[in-house]
């Protein structure tokens, strides 16, 4: 992916931008303080285990290892109260390290001292802390110091107690060698792990992204920000198609709104614009690349477990490559299966000295938001599935109840205004009627409301007072002896199943008060180790059969009160319902302690 014409200067990496998205600061230099302390300790060790070593200025030498010590044990206890750090703190500490290092080995035969491998802690504190070009910076000052020392010791008023033979100077030249060879070696690994250490931070920051409560054009809008930020793309393009609706969805971002709050311009496309940007491509993830006699783009495609990108030539269809100007481009799939497919394009993003690297990334990225965007994608399908039944029902409730009702209301009233003959006691006994009839419906009413409310409960331990509020509640809006009796311990029901549980108890006085024509109800909650039972028992007329049924028995004969044997199913209870005609009914419902709906 390489940069425009006008941005040559962004051909750099693309996760150059996130130098500190891996080990804080504070945590790097405790790894650190606690490596210098141990290499510390090891040299007081040597220094007693061999008390010839070193030679020369040997009580020069044992006082700058015990203030090293001494230096390693204070940024020990430092950063580990210290509750932040910042970047500049590390590197005093490495100018520091360099010059300990370069005191000691100086006072003690200088690049044949023991204490030499100071010198290796210090490249492989830089690899640790920044990675490779930091790692070479520092092996070429230890060398320049290296350099310096021996020309000392050789040449200057030192050369009597530091005499360096043939065989020294041989050992000095293949200890710089691997001193060189370590720095390269441990700044490449050093470089490739920040690499990867910023590649999980950013797909960890990308995967936060898609959110239920931004809905899904908010949660694209909010990833296409991220990639665009990430790849230092002048632009991102995310297409979603919705397999149900065959609805598809093009949202566009640009460097001008990448800070903004808003969401992206979407638009919906039709049939012959899906096809252009949801055209048959050559792979999963790929760059694309207009070819020098622009008769066609020359392609990069990543391949299922193989590293080296496949060489392709394709044409991209006109419509995308006249919704922008560009250079090069980059998209990647994602999608769910018979549910929704979707394309991100990348338009001049940064990342072409490392074209594979970028590509492989480019797809891992979009595999690991492709889940949580179909989370928001299900949810938003499903609360508008949810949304739908539940207005067919209000609106089954509304015409089958209240306008069937005032339709009725209407014509008493018209025979009311057209009987000039009736007498005070007939009109009296038709406005008696009107009065019930209105009242009943006022009732129904105030009860779909109540059942289109969302229950205050969040906790199972809660149902008991829910419970007890929907039976005192129809108590005082029916007149209908209502009770409501829990017995046993705490409730330990899953929220969503405690909640299946109050809408039924709900639905039942419904019933209760439009079919029954009870005098009493009772509504009883025991709970115990194993099971919770409902049960809700009244004097009423009845359902139209004699005896105990099953929830299987009543689905097979088809009878039976639907709302509630449907919710018994989601909540995974076992129900059964008994029915004396002209006696009453009992409905039981047993759930097992524990079980999720």
């Amino acid at each position: 992916m390489n940069a425009t014409g006008g941005s040559a200067a962004r051909k750099i990496n693309f996760l150059r931008q996130h130098p500190s998205q891996g080990h804080a600061a504070a945590r790097l230099e405790r790894v650190l303080a606690i490596g210098r302390a141990f290499l510390t300790a090891w040299g007081l060790v040597a220094v007693y285990v061999d008390p010839t070593e070193p030679s020369g200025l040997s009580e020069l030498s044992y006082a700058i290892i015990v203030g090293y010590a001494l230096y390693s044990v204070i940024v020990l206890v430092f950063v580990e109260r210290a509750t932040r750090l910042a970047p500049r703190d590390g590197e005093f500490l490495h100018g520091i390290d360099i010059l300990w290092a370069a005191a000691l080995t100086f006072v003690s035969n200088g690049v044949g001292s023991p204490f030499f491998l100071f010198f290796i802690f210090v490249v492989l504190a830089a690899a640790f802390r920044w990675g490779f070009r930091a790692t070479m910076l520092t092996a070429a000052t230890v060398l320049s110091l290296v350099a310096v020392q021996t020309f000392v010791l050789a040449a200057g008023p030192w050369g009597t107690l530091f005499s360096m033979s043939g065989d020294e100077i041989n050992r000095t030249i293949m200890r710089v060698a691997y001193l060189l060879l370590s720095a390269f070696m441990v700044g490449y690994l050093g470089e490739q792990e920040k690499l990867l250490r910023a590649e999980t931070t950013t797909m960890a920051a990308a995967g936060r992204q898609p959110r239920v409560d931004l809905g899904l054009g908010g949660s694209v809008t909010a990833v296409a920000r991220e990639l665009l930020q990430t790849f230092d793309a002048s632009a991102v393009d995310f297409v979603i198609q919705d397999f149900e609706t065959r609805r598809t969805m093009l949202w566009r971002v640009d460097r001008t709104d990448s800070g903004t709050s808003r969401r992206a311009l979407h638009v919906k496309l039709d049939p012959m614009q899906q096809d252009a940007w949801l055209f048959d491509d050559p792979g999963s993830t790929w760059s694309a690349k207009r070819m020098p006699d622009g008769r066609g783009y020359s392609a990069r495609v990543t391949q299922p477990g193989v590293w080296p990108l496949a060489g392709a030539t394709m044409t991209l269809p006109t419509e995308l490559v006249e919704a922008r100007p560009f250079t090069t481009v980059a998209a990647s799939n994602l999608g769910l299966a018979e549910e929704w497919r979707g394309r991100v394009y990348l338009f001049d993003a940064a990342g072409g000295d490392n074209l594979e690297r970028s590509m492989h990334f480019l797809e891992q990225l979009t595999e690991h938001i492709a889940p949580a965007l179909t989370n928001v994608f299900l949810l938003r399908r499903l609360r508008s599935r949810a949304g739908a039944v539940e207005r067919a029902r209000v609106s089954r409730e509304l015409h089958d109840g209240a306008i069937q009702s005032l339709f009725g209301i209407q014509m008493k009233i018209e025979a009311l205004r057209r009987g000039a003959t009736l007498t005070p006691e007939k009109v009296d006994e038709e406005l008696g009627e009107v009065h019930d009839l209105l009242q009943r419906e006022v009732l129904a009413l105030r009860e779909l409301m109540q059942a289109l409310r969302p229950l205050e409960l969040e906790t199972s331990d809660q149902l008991p007072d829910v419970l007890a509020s929907l039976v005192e509640r129809f108590r005082r809006d029916t007149s209908v002896s209502a009770r409501f009796i829990w017995t046993g311990g705490p409730i330990s029901l899953p929220s969503a199943t405690a909640l299946e549980l109050a809408r039924i108890v709900q639905e039942a006085l419904v019933n209760v008060r439009k079919h029954s024509r009870a005098r009493n109800v009772l509504v009883r909650l025991t709970n115990n180790d194993d099971t919770c039972t409902l049960m809700i028992e009244d004097d009423g007329q009845g359902f139209g059969f004699e005896g105990r049924l099953s929830a299987r028995e009543l689905e097979k004969r088809r009878i039976g009160p639907a709302i509630i044997k449907e919710r018994a199913r989601i909540a995974g209870a076992q129900l059964s319902v008994d029915s004396a005609p002209g006696v009453g009914a009992r409905l039981e419902l047993t759930f097992s302690n524990g079980v999720h709906a």
